[in-house]
């Protein structure tokens, strides 16, 4: 590792340095390039010609030809065809990631017509479930998430939802995939968008562009939370551009590009300069000169209408919540009660009145102008130059001019913050008009205050102490404790509501027990949760004040301090609390469920998409970066495809430079677009077999694994691309095979020959993925909400440190592709079953079996309220009798009707759960509750054959 003395000081620099020293750079020569380069997977399509076969018996389809060839070459055959309710059970499963219900087995089993298996699945790949379930596929592929990752900041992406719409959209309408790709890579620059002229005028293709550019941002973007070090500065930046490159090469390319970042390939054909040149294409979208945060990076293009319409309906909005503040407020100060008044003023009197009340200086202090000394105007002014608290139109106007210090103004009386008996309180509150004086100002970051106020300094001597309440925006008001020669210390947080225009805050001091008083915030004059408790010492007499500084103006009305010592107590006065309370409960409701709506509404504005193009007129330099250090850039490139596949994409001007690079993935006739043709049909054939016909689903490389039926694989591209990149008609191809009907039951002769299955002389037995086994669980039982698109749901932390979906939340029994996609934050119950957590992306998945699996089917509080919802649908749509519930039962969660056996033990089960669970009066639904959670932990559940 080198002396001590020879280590750099920073451990990133250090940790690069030790791996160039050991890592050699030495490019290829032609020479050694040009066998590589003959790689199966670097050529052009081949036309495989079928094969004979000695059994055509078995030859259902061209697929079938190649597979059979393989087998008979190694003393096999393909397997007998599974039967009816096990094949459209795997179609549905396949297709849709969602079980066939009853009356679809039903319907097939009974249709003898010679394409009923063919019909059967063009009715599920027409399913609007079709999209959810392959969009998801692709997603994980593109790396989608709803957040940026960057450790655990992990901050939130909230239009990233509009590409995995996108997405699902494109693959239900089966877009040609050379298509689906371009408009990935340069819909932008393909839809002639420009935000002065489309921001409310856009059309549904150029929206449809836009949102498809979003997977050049899928990628990990930690920029937003790195600020300082010019260095770790621009890693960040690089890791989000490099993150897009790794994408794209894994997704469409299925090669290891990465491994040339910081030299050239071990094992591939791709030279570091190449590497750079291909991220030359990206480079506009990833300025480093002219980079945007990912809270930055958006734009505006809605329909014709569609901002005019909304604007219209927030005015109207608006208006009533005005007036429903306005009722509110004039309701609160009728009826609230009343107690003893100390202090009070509306600012309508006379100037005196005002000079009587208030000072720059506390009460008891005889040097006017001390340390926090205003310049108090009563008339109706202006905003003076120098910082000033103005009585104007019946309302104290707060005001600061600049970040020069603390200023205040405080009463001219001083209180007693220590009322004498327990249970006694003394309150100070004040109405909120705005959080700012003038239209231009900015909102007042907080509407702070002061209780038992005195004019010091932090060398004074003078006895007694602050308070201030400082109000947060928010939510809820930090309580600092302030002493002479001593640091203001924080003591802790109350209430919770923000303070917002438009409402009463304040706050009470209630005695405890002689010794603990209890500070409560006030809104509209009733406390909340979330309290603080002081000592008497804390609380001397003082005065009451408001703070203004750092640009913290705002305005108040009707400034009252009240004390309960005045008030009346006895019962009548407690039952018209009670009864306040209930009214205003029901009142304020109203008023925050359309304030709620409003707040909605102006977050959902018509139109804003994640923007990821710079329209920058000239490109960016693109260096390489020697060693892959962003501190040692070295000559620039221009854009050119890796030579290995290349085609004739030349350098282009920045607005359409990731046109040439879409061009050079999709023309039909490039080794580019081979490629990218056999690594999508190799993904998808794993995704129906459970392997690929190349196991390294991201790797078809030199390094990679070599093809188990590399003639099938070619002929299954080229009929790919002829028939237009259709996705559904690959999928078709593939699943009208007898290869893909074969049973999965075990042949023992071809197990001895082929153990693996790779020879595919069976269909392998396959379970659930992770989204497959929620969602089915949510079918099954009559939960699953069948809402398509929209803003993610949201996940959270458990108390058992668990990330779950709140049950009882709108939207949480939708399909797993809607809930919130976090990097570092999987879903508890997919995790277990193999779901992915997206550091970039994840284009293969393993399958585990863990013990934990089970214990999560048995008692996870998801898998509880399931199985309690499979008991209702039964009791719905079921007779009362156990035989037809038991029946019906088995045929939604496996897809079959019982065996006689299966029955017998089903019944038995039932009768003697419910005799367990006597003498309770649920002892039967509870019976049938574990029984439908037995059904739903059950390999028949879990597993496809």
């Amino acid at each position: 590792m080198g002396h001590e003395s020879m280590r750099p000081r920073r451990p990133l620099r250090t940790i690069c340095l030790w791996v160039s020293a050991i890592i050699s750079t030495a490019a290829l020569t032609a020479d050694d390039a040009k066998p590589v380069s003959r790689h199966w997977a670097f050529q052009p399509l081949q036309n495989s010609s079928l094969p004979a076969v000695a059994n055509a018996s078995r030859v259902r389809s061209s697929v079938d030809q190649f597979i059979q060839a393989t087998l008979e070459a190694n003393g096999l055959t393909l397997g007998h065809e599974a039967n009816k309710p096990t094949l459209i059970r795997r179609v549905a499963v396949d297709l849709t990631g969602l079980p066939p219900t009853p009356g679809d087995v039903a319907d097939f089993v009974a249709d003898d017509a010679p394409d009923a298996y063919e019909r059967m699945v063009d009715r599920f790949l027409a399913s609007p479930y079709y999209g959810e379930r392959w969009g998801k596929w692709w997603l994980d592929v593109a790396g989608y998430a709803d957040s940026n990752g960057y450790f655990n900041a992990d901050s939130d992406r909230p239009l990233a939802y509009r590409y995995r719409d996108y997405v699902i959209r494109s693959i239900n309408a089966d877009k040609p995939f050379d298509q689906f790709i371009r408009e990935q890579i340069a819909g932008d620059e393909l839809s002639g968008f420009d935000p002065k002229q489309h921001e409310r005028h856009a059309t549904p293709e150029m929206i449809d562009l836009l949102e498809a550019t979003h997977f050049l941002r899928n990628s990990p973007d930690g920029s937003g939370e790195s600020d300082g070090n010019p260095e770790e500065v621009m890693i960040d930046r690089y890791f989000a551009l490099e993150g897009a490159q790794q994408i794209l090469g894994s997704s469409l390319l299925g090669l290891t590009i990465q491994c040339s970042k910081c030299h050239d390939h071990k094992f591939e054909p791709i030279t570091q300069r190449e590497f750079y040149q291909l991220q030359a294409y990206l480079h506009p979208v990833f300025n480093m000169q002219k980079w945007l945060k990912p809270n930055e990076r958006f734009t505006h293009a809605a329909l014709p209408g569609e901002v005019e319409a909304w604007e219209t309906q927030q005015r109207e909005a608006e208006t009533r919540v005005a007036t429903l503040r306005t009722e509110f407020t004039r309701w609160l100060r009728e009826h609230r009660p009343i107690a003893g008044v100390l202090f009070s003023d509306d600012f309508d009197g006379p100037e005196a009145t005002f000079l009587a009340n208030w000072s720059n200086t506390a009460p008891g202090d005889d040097a006017p102008g001390g340390t926090g000394a205003v310049t108090l105007v009563a008339g109706n002014a202006a905003k003076p130059e120098s910082p000033a608290a103005v009585r104007a139109n019946g309302t104290l106007r707060i005001i600061e001019g600049g970040p020069s210090g603390d200023k205040w103004i405080s009463t001219k009386r001083a209180f007693d913050w220590t009322p004498n008996q327990p249970g006694e309180w003394i309150q100070a509150t004040f109405d909120l008009l705005d959080n700012k004086v003038n239209s231009d100002d900015k909102p007042a970051e907080r509407i702070a205050f002061f209780l038992a106020l005195h004019d010091f300094n932090d060398n004074g001597s003078t006895a007694g102490g602050n308070i201030l309440i400082d109000g947060n925006p928010a939510g809820g008001a930090g309580v600092h404790l302030d002493y002479p020669g001593t640091d203001q210390s924080h003591r802790g947080v109350i209430g919770k509501s923000g303070y917002a225009p438009g409402r009463n805050f304040g706050v009470r001091v209630t005695n405890l027990d002689g010794q603990k008083f209890k500070l409560e915030q006030l809104v509209d004059w009733l406390p909340e949760e979330r309290t603080l408790e002081l000592n008497a010492v804390d609380l001397p007499d003082g005065g009451f004040g408001f703070e203004f500084c750092c640009n913290r103006s705002f305005i108040v009305d009707n400034v009252t301090v009240e004390s309960s010592t005045g008030s009346t107590q006895d019962e009548a006065a407690q039952s018209a609390l009670k009864m306040f309370r209930t009214e205003y409960e029901s009142r304020r409701k109203t008023l925050a469920d359309v304030v709620a709506d409003i707040q909605k509404r102006q977050a959902a504005r018509p139109g804003k998409i994640a923007w990821a193009s710079d329209i920058a007129p000239e490109p960016p330099n693109v260096p390489i970066l020697l060693r892959g250090n962003v501190t040692t850039p070295g000559e620039f490139v221009q854009p050119a495809p890796l030579r290995v596949i290349s085609g004739t994409a030349a350098a282009t001007p920045v607005s359409a430079r990731r046109t040439g690079l879409a061009d050079w993935f999709t023309r039909g006739d490039s080794l580019a677009s081979a490629l990218m043709a056999r690594v999508q049909v190799n993904r998808l054939w794993e995704r129906h077999f459970g392997r690929g016909l190349v196991a390294t689903l991201d790797n078809l490389g030199v390094s990679g694994a070599a093809p188990s039926h590399p003639e099938l694989l070619e002929w299954l591209a080229a009929e790919f691309v002829s028939s237009g990149w259709s996705i559904k008609q690959l999928h078709r191809a593939i699943l009208i095979s007898a290869t893909y009907r074969q049973s999965s039951q075990l042949n023992d002769a071809a197990f001895a020959i082929d153990p693996d299955n790779r020879l595919l002389w069976r269909q392998p037995v396959r379970r659930l993925d992770a989204e497959s086994i929620r969602d089915g669980m949510l079918f099954v039982s009559g939960s699953l909400e069948r809402r398509f698109g929209g803003p993610y749901i949201p996940t959270q932390r458990s108390s058992a440190a668990e990330v779950v979906v709140n049950d009882s939340q709108p939207g949480s029994h939708r399909r797993s592709v809607y809930l919130q996609q976090r990097r570092t934050q999987t879903l508890s119950l997919l995790n277990l079953f193999d779901a992915p957590a997206v550091t970039f992306n994840c284009v293969q998945r393993p399958t585990t079996t863990m013990p934990l699996q089970s214990l999560s089917q048995l008692n996870s509080e998801f898998s509880l309220a399931r199985a309690a919802d499979f008991v209702r649908r039964l009791e719905r749509e079921a007779p009362p009798d156990p035989r037809h519930r038991s029946r019906m039962a088995f045929e939604l969660a496996t897809g079959h009707a019982p065996s006689n056996v299966e029955l017998r033990a089903s019944l038995s089960f039932l009768e003697e759960q419910a005799r367990a669970y006597e003498p309770a009066e649920n002892a039967s639904p509870r019976a049938w509750t574990d029984f439908c959670q037995m059904l739903l932990s059950s390999n028949g559940f879990l597993y496809v054959e």
